[in-house]
């Protein structure tokens, strides 16, 4: 065999050997980005292939505690403003059942204080909050802080639940000291994901314990300021593999759990047909027949969007937290 013909193998087994001893690197001193990668994978084979490789690497980068640098750096990184507010919020206590409920608005917004309302969810709130922001914002006594996260979910764990979720629900509490906060979600849960390592069954009892579980603790640091919470149910899809009526259980159940200090909005009310079901146009104010639902029959048009802030509008005026605009 000639050089020529070596060459090209060895630059090959190089570039080969370079980029296992990169993946290695990077295993073992980020474990649970790793960890991360392979929760999300597909159940089956790739979730089983990709834990093979992760969680040896994870032990091990642990034991010998390689992952601390980068820790270190990322608590860095995240700066004084996260170390304040995970010290200068404390979560909301659950009241004790049968506790007598108070009245929901504890002042009526002005132009000089206005209602201060923080939109937080998946994509779905991406949809709804510009719709907010056109209906509501125009009103002087009305201040919307929209952060819907695309591909965000309670069992979605490309995010920490402890280091990213809760310690950013904390920074905004600080930050905004909303009033109000609204939710809306449940586009991303239906997917087989695994959290801390555990496989979730859409559907199943595992799934559901543990989306009320972190449905709670949301709320309990959402309310750490004394905000009231309305959330709207998960707005009923084509798919049926969504399973939204399953996730507005799990919603209903943790709004029940926190009294008067959490309000479940019925999202189908304005976006669904006469009985609630699911429907992919309506008709506008022209009288003609106009899309609401987009392509894929999960998100809704700007028309749906609006008609939810209306909808929201109304509750905030019956509860005494605005006036006529």
């Amino acid at each position: 065999m000639t050089e020529t013909s070596r060459t090209p193998r060895r630059r090959a087994a190089r570039i080969l050997g370079l980029l296992i001893l990169t993946l290695l690197g990077a295993s073992l001193l980020a474990p649970d980005a790793v960890d991360s990668w392979a929760d999300g994978r597909d159940p089956g084979w790739e979730r089983t292939l990709a834990r093979v490789w992760a969680d040896p690497a994870g032990d091990l980068a642990r034991r010998l505690a390689l992952d601390v640098p980068l820790r270190e750096l990322a608590d860095l990184l995240d700066g004084v403003g996260s170390e304040v507010a995970r010290s200068a919020v404390v979560p909301a206590v659950r009241p004790e059942a049968g506790t007598s409920p108070t009245t929901v608005a504890p002042l009526a917004a002005t132009s000089e204080r206005p209602l201060r309302i923080l939109a937080v969810g998946d994509s779905l709130m991406l949809d709804l909050q510009y719709g907010m922001e056109r209906e509501l914002d125009p009103r002087m006594d009305v201040v919307v802080e929209g952060r819907g996260a695309l591909g965000f979910g309670f069992t979605v764990p490309h995010w920490d639940w402890e280091d990213d979720v809760l310690t950013d629900y904390d920074r905004l509490v600080v930050e905004i000291s909303p009033d109000v906060v609204v939710v809306m979600i449940g586009a991303n849960e239906f997917e087989e994901y695994a959290v801390n390592g555990e496989d979730l069954t859409p559907g199943g009892r595992r799934w559901r314990e543990v989306l009320y579980e972190r449905a709670d603790e949301a709320i309990a640091h959402w309310k750490a300021d004394g905000a009231h919470i309305y959330w709207w149910t998960t707005p009923r899809m084509r798919d049926k593999r969504f399973l939204t009526d399953d996730l507005n259980t799990v919603w209903a159940r943790a709004s029940e759990a926190w009294g008067a200090g959490v309000t479940l909005i019925d999202s189908m009310r304005v976006l669904g047909d006469v009985d609630g079901a699911y429907r992919e146009t309506m008709v506008g104010d022209s009288g003609m027949e106009i899309p609401l639902r987009k392509e894929h029959g999960v998100h809704f048009h700007e028309v749906g969007a609006d008609m939810l802030a209306r909808q929201l509008e109304a509750h905030l005026m019956a509860d005494g937290w605005l006036t006529g605009s």
